[in-house]
Formats: structure tokens, C-alpha cells, sequence
């Protein structure tokens, strides 16, 4: 994971040691540079601010919902799947319509991609909303109630106490979007992850770029070093995902207004892509062809893909094994965990240009592993994540008892503690594969001759305003991430239901 920052310090080293000492200007952004800095931390910030606003008010939107139906507020996870780009492009044509039959102007391109980004990452917002409230016990909002109603106690006992965890979500969220640039570029809007990419195929020089990223890499692995000691608690607590109240909350005035709008906007973030891509894939023919055309890129795309999903879990056990052994892990400890999770898009491509590209390994830097290395050093640290946090629910208790019973060694693992891990592995190929399927940053730097992936793609056609055939391409990545997506989530609440019943049993 740490191996493309590790070759750009290295190549950095000895680039500076025989000169070139100018180029440590490139660390120290001014001018034009820190403005474009700026304006990223602005955007990004602005994205995770909306993204941690609307996922707290559906998440108290979806206390009331009957236990029969509590299982769909996990749903929004099936539109993680989606790729950026496909909002995108949904958006702005939903912008186009409403600016030309009202005759207004066009919203600049900053605040379209603030919602795009926020758009996008909305089900991440709302997933991390739904773990962080309902970890609050349950014991402490029925002592609350005792004294105050439903609507103050939220504000002033469950919020206060889930607020650590949405800072920590909130962070993550900000992270991605800073770090990636495939959004704003798409609508004309430079930040500063593009212009490591840009300083990159200008110089050809992989230690300028890296120069370039020390501010982001500054404001990054500082982010993440504030925040990962509760992104650490969400993996530890022992979440079961239940309502912290006892009985459906009941909300008054201005606050289950902004409830029912925020549930409004979600159906929005789902439903204004499905429609707008049916639509524009009607208004043309081209998109048949299209995709007839497109069938290499759709099997090198999945088969990236799932590479990386089916590499991770193994990576991912055996990190979440090494941490889970340790009864309290520290700062520092956590911090190097995570710090592959900040490394902007187009550093994780230059390094690995830097380590593998070299004539003794020609074979290997023009295949198909290298898009899947680049999916590795971004997203593997989450699928562990996602499985520690799954580890912390298995009750311990259940493998004692297995160990006691087992004919032979081993049998424990096989039969018990797979089974109870599984819907975390699902979860986990079930990210890295969404992820890496819209991954742009880093592919685009790596990815071998002549075999792009569906994402550059669909993002060299966007640029070109070739509505209908980007719209059939869409629009069978969209149908079939959310049959896959859907099949997770509905996978992942069936075994948790079926491990409760157990448990009762």
C-alpha cells in the first residue's frame, strides 16, 4: 500500500541530493496555486458539510419507520455503486432543462460540483449517520426521556454523543472529494488534485508532482490523523443496528420539515440519474452501438474490478487479524493504518509509473495488474475497516463454545467464524468493486495501451458531449451496480437476521 509514496520519496531524495534544490518552490503554494488550494478545501468542505447534514436528518426520518420495514434504511447503500461521473452527467442535464425553460443563468461550475460530489457520496453519508447515532445507548436516551421530550433529547444527549463519529465520517468524506479531481473537471473546474496530474504530463517529472502535493498531503494525513481515533471507536463499538429509542420517535415543527425534504433529496439522488439516462439514451441510436462496441472495456472493467475486490479480502483479513490482536491500538498506529486512504488519485498513479516502469519489468507495467494495484493502494485499507468493524459484532462467546465442541483444529474458523464474517466480506469486495469500477484518478495514469476501462471511457465521450452514447453506457453500469449493490444489502440484513434469531434461539 505504501509502496508508490515510498518510490516518489526515494526518487525525490536522490533528485534533490544532485540538484534541482529550485524545485522545493513547488512545496509552497502561492499565486495562483494556493487559490486553486483554497478553493478545493472549499469545495470538499462544503460536499462533506451537505453529505452529514442530510445523512443525520434521514437517519432520524428512519426511526419511525416500523421494525418490518427497518432493514430499507440501509438501502442507500446499494447507490455506492455508482459511479461520479453518472451523477454528473444526470445533474447537469437536469440543470440545462430547468435553466433554459426558466431562462435563468447557468449555476457556476463550483456549486454544481459541490453537489455533484455531495451527490455521489450521499449513501456514505448516510451509512456513517446510521452508525453513529444508533451506537448512542439506548439506556442513556430512556433516562433522558424521563425528563424531556423526544426532539430535545436528541439535541442535547444523542447528538452530542454521536457528534465525535459524524466529524470522523465527515472527515472521510471530505478526504475523497479533496483528493479526486474527476468531478470538478468535468465541469471546467480546476482543484488542486488535477493540478499534480497536470504538473505530471507537462514535466514528465514524477518528483515535481510529488513537490506539488506536499500542501494536500499536509492537510490530508492531518485530517485523518485528527479523526482516526473515532473512525476506530465505529469499528470497536459493539453496533447492532437498532433505534437508540425505545418507541418510533416523535419529531415537531421545522425539524420533521427538513426530515421529509432530506428524504425527498434521496429519492432525488437515485431517481434523477435512472430517469435522465433513460431519457437521453431514447433521444439517440448511437448509444446501441455503443455499447456494442464498448463490450472490451466492460469485461477489462469488471475483471479490474473484481481482481481488486477478491485481492483486498485476503489483505484486508489479515490487517483487521493484526489489529484485532491488540487490546488498544495506538494513535500513531492507527494514523499509519489509514494513511494510504489520503494520498491524492495521481500520486498512487505517478508512484507506481516510478516503481514499475522500468525496462526489466516491461511485461508487468503494460498489463492489466497495474490498474489493479492502483485500486489496492486506494481502497484496501477500507475493506479492512469494514471487516474490523464487522469482527467487533461477533460475540465472542459463540467461538469459545465452537472451540470446545471442534473435532479438529481449524474447524472453528471454517464452520463458525467464516460464516458469521461473511456479510463483511461481502461488504467489503461490495465496496472495493464499486470503487474501483469508477476509479479515474490513478487508472488513468497506469492503465496499459489500448485497453482503457469503461470509466476513461465514458470520460474522454463527456468531454466530447456525446449525450446518447454516454447515456447507454451509464445506464447499463447504473443497472447492473444496482442489481449488484441491492443484492449486498439485502444479503447483509438477511444474515443479520437470521444471526439475531440464532442468538434469541
Amino acid at each position: 500500500m505504501f509502496s508508490p509514496l515510498l518510490a516518489l520519496l526515494i526518487a525525490g531524495i536522490l533528485t534533490l541530493t544532485h540538484g534541482n534544490t529550485e524545485w522545493l518552490l513547488l512545496a509552497l503554494p502561492s499565486g495562483r496555486r494556493l487559490g486553486i488550494l483554497w478553493r478545493s478545501l472549499a469545495m470538499s468542505a462544503g460536499a462533506a458539510v451537505i453529505d452529514v447534514a442530510l445523512g443525520v436528518l434521514i437517519a432520524c426520518a428512519c426511526w419511525g419507520w416500523s421494525r418490518r420495514f427497518a432493514w430499507l434504511r440501509w438501502l442507500p447503500l446499494a447507490l455506492i455503486a455508482l459511479p461520479p461521473y453518472i451523477h454528473a452527467l444526470a445533474w447537469n442535464d437536469v440543470v440545462q432543462q430547468l435553466s433554459f425553460r426558466l431562462g435563468t443563468l447557468r449555476p457556476p461550475g463550483e456549486l454544481l460540483s459541490v453537489w455533484v460530489m455531495a451527490m455521489s457520496l450521499l449513501p456514505v453519508g448516510i451509512g456513517l449517520a446510521l452508525i453513529s447515532l444508533e451506537s448512542v445507548a439506548r439506556p442513556l436516551v430512556d433516562a433522558a426521556l424521563t425528563s424531556r421530550d423526544d426532539q430535545a433529547v436528541f439535541w442535547r444527549v444523542a447528538l452530542p454523543l454521536a457528534a465525535p463519529l459524524l466529524a470522523a465520517g465527515g472527515g472521510l468524506i471530505f478526504l475523497l472529494n479533496l483528493l479526486d479531481y474527476s468531478v470538478p473537471s468535468l465541469f471546467g473546474v480546476n482543484v488542486y488534485a488535477l493540478e499534480i496530474f497536470a504538473e505530471f504530463s507537462s514535466s514528465n517529472q514524477p518528483v515535481r508532482a510529488l513537490l506539488l502535493s506536499f500542501p494536500l498531503l499536509l492537510i490530508a494525513f492531518g485530517v485523518l490523523f485528527a479523526g482516526q481515533t473515532f473512525l476506530r471507536r465505529v469499528a470497536q463499538l459493539p453496533l447492532r443496528g437498532v433505534s437508540p429509542w425505545s418507541a418510533p420517535p416523535q419529531w415537531r415543527g421545522g425539524f420533521s420539515f427538513f426530515q421529509k425534504a432530506a428524504l425527498v433529496v434521496w429519492g432525488l439522488q437515485g431517481l434523477v440519474p435512472l430517469v435522465v439516462l433513460v431519457k437521453l439514451t431514447d433521444s439517440g441510436g448511437g448509444w446501441l452501438a455503443a455499447l456494442q462496441s464498448a463490450g472490451s472495456e466492460f469485461v477489462f472493467s469488471f475483471s479490474v474490478a473484481g481482481a481488486a475486490a477478491l485481492l483486498s479480502l485476503p489483505l484486508g483479513w489479515l490487517a483487521m487479524e493484526e489489529l484485532n490482536r491488540r487490546a488498544r491500538i495506538n494513535r500513531l498506529a492507527g494514523w499509519l493504518f489509514l494513511l494510504p486512504v489520503a494520498i491524492p488519485a495521481p500520486l498512487i498513479g505517478i508512484g507506481l509509473v516510478t516503481l514499475w516502469n522500468h525496462p526489466i519489468f516491461d511485461r508487468f507495467y503494460a498489463s492489466a495488474a497495474m490498474p489493479v494495484l492502483a485500486a489496492l493502494a486506494r481502497f484496501a485499507p477500507m475493506a479492512a475497516l469494514v471487516l474490523l468493524a464487522q469482527n467487533q459484532q461477533v460475540d465472542t462467546l459463540l467461538l469459545d463454545a465452537a472451540r470446545v465442541f471442534q473435532a479438529r483444529d481449524g474447524q472453528t474458523a471454517w464452520r463458525v467464524r467464516l460464516p458469521l464474517l461473511s456479510p463483511g466480506l461481502l461488504a467489503s469486495a461490495s465496496l472495493i468493486f464499486a470503487l474501483t469500477l469508477g476509479e479515474l484518478g490513478a487508472t488513468l495514469i497506469v492503465v496499459p495501451p489500448g485497453q482503457p476501462t469503461l470509466t476513461l471511457r465514458i470520460y474522454n465521450y463527456l468531454h466530447y458531449g456525446a449525450s446518447d452514447v454516454v447515456a447507454g453506457l451509464c445506464l447499463a453500469i447504473l443497472l447492473l451496480t444496482l442489481a449488484g449493490g441491492a443484492f449486498s444489502v439485502y444479503f447483509m440484513a438477511a444474515w443479520s437476521r437470521r444471526v439475531a434469531s440464532l442468538e434469541q434461539r
